[in-house]
This record gives structure tokens, sequence and C-alpha cells, in this order.
């Protein structure tokens, strides 16, 4: 579902699973920006085939379940929000002068962060 009020070139792309969590997968390409939200569940975002954006924002939403990401080594990512019972871990990487970042806000009761690079 696409929600928006704003020209094509800045939408929001909302993923939204009331019971469940969601899968993004493969090559094709990933909106600048994209909100998740499923109240019970976690997300699972293979970016690492994407054609992405060079600022790309996931923001996740949820009382239980975490993000788990997979993006490009070349990317640099950085985590925002807040989890009150769950970590965040980021696998390092080395950026490449391209400066794409991917940026993780992640606001939820259960479930962390966890990045990893591919």
């Amino acid at each position: 579902m696409v929600m928006t009020n704003t020209p094509s070139s800045q939408r929001t792309d909302w993923r939204i699973s009331l019971l469940g969590g969601l899968k993004r997968r493969g090559p094709g390409r990933m909106p600048a920006d994209t909100v998740v939200l499923t109240p019970v569940g976690g997300a699972d975002l293979d970016l690492s085939e994407a054609e992405i954006a060079p600022v790309t924002s996931v923001t996740k939403i949820s009382i239980a379940g975490g993000v788990r990401l997979r993006v490009p080594a070349d990317v640099t990512v950085e985590v925002e929000g807040f989890s009150l019972f769950g970590g965040r871990h980021v696998e390092p990487g080395t950026p490449s002068p391209s400066g794409r970042v991917v940026r993780v806000r992640n606001y939820g009761v259960f479930g962390g962060v966890d990045v990893t690079r591919g």
C-alpha cells in the first residue's frame, strides 16, 4: 500500500501487517522512505540486491518484533530509535565513495535491530 500527498519522487511506502512479519528481498527499486508497521511481527529486509537511493530510510514500528536488515557491503548504516527489550547489532563495513546511507529507525517494546552485509 502506498499512501502519499507528495510528488512521486518523495513517496513514503507503507508496509502493514497486523499479525505476522514482513519480508522483502531480491532485485528491484527500494523506495527512499519506507515505513513498516507490524504490531506483532518482525521485518526481514534484504537490500543486498536492491537498487537503493543515496539516502534510504526504513522506519519499523511494532510492539513485538525486530528488524533484520541485509545491506550491500559498501553502505553506511545509521540506527536510531528505541526498543525496551531488544538490542542493536550492526556488522561493520567499509563505506564506498558513493556515500550511500541506510537509516533504520526502530520503535518498539520487544525486538531489536540486526544488520548484516552481503
